[in-house]
């Protein structure tokens, strides 16, 4: 985190940047072009607010997006008089001529999803109930994007009970292979019948043992007979 020596500068300067990183999530990782959808789509909130409101929703923005918040703020026309969602998409694509295409509904949805993940719940909800209709329904309800960060992947282990990858869940394609298998050995079908007995190679290995120690002990005895023959103890053999 860049460092400017005062802390208050460094937080809002660290939570801005937060706040880029997630709606750059969704439009695109272009932090310039997250910084202007991320003023126009709250300025075109703010438009729609009365001065009470706007200030309420104001006092829980980073300082550095408040200042963008009340950029050419006129209390006195607030709220505007063209109210419908046709209108709050055209004053967002209006300031956004001069940036990168991307198309407004989608970004006025990322930035409401990251107020609701920033913002109290409840000044949320006042700030969105305050909304019309159309524009409101560009506004994620603050349940749904709490549900939709539960479900995004994550790199934990798996809860207690749940199936891991070693451990093939009831009804899965590899319980189902393995079923047979099971199933075959209870029953005693070929499948589970184990492969037939090789003959014992114990009788035949006995034997030429056996024959080994005969035949090295005949050796042995001729052996003695000629040594002994030799130093002349023994009579030559006819």
């Amino acid at each position: 985190m860049a460092t400017t020596g005062l802390e208050v500068f460094d937080k809002t300067l660290h939570t801005t940047n937060l706040w880029l990183d997630e709606i750059c999530a969704e439009i695109g990782p272009d932090k310039h072009l997250a910084w202007h959808v991320l003023g126009a789509v709250l300025r075109s909130i703010r438009d729609e607010l009365l001065s009470g409101q706007s200030a309420h929703l104001a006092a829980q923005l980073p300082l550095l997006v408040r200042g963008a918040f009340f950029d050419q703020y006129r209390p006195a026309a607030q709220p505007v008089a063209e109210r419908s969602q046709e209108d709050f998409i055209a004053r967002i694509r209006e300031e956004l001529a001069g940036c990168r295409p991307v198309r407004p509904d989608l970004a006025a949805t990322a930035v409401m999803r990251t107020l609701n993940r920033h913002i109290t719940e409840g000044q949320v909800k006042k700030a969105r109930d305050a909304l019309p209709k159309g524009i409101r329904a560009l506004w994620p309800e603050p349940e749904q994007t709490a549900r939709g960060a539960m479900a995004a992947p994550r790199g934990e282990e798996p809860a207690p009970g749940a199936p891991s990858q070693k451990q093939s869940a009831p009804g899965s394609r590899d319980a189902v292979e393995r079923q047979p298998e099971r199933t075959g050995a209870a029953t005693g079908t070929p499948m589970a019948r184990s492969a037939p007995a090789l003959p014992s190679a114990e009788p035949a290995t006995t034997k030429a043992a056996e024959r080994a120690v005969s035949d090295q002990g005949g050796s042995n005895r001729a052996g003695a007979k000629l040594r002994t023959r030799r130093k002349g103890k023994l009579p030559a053999e006819p």
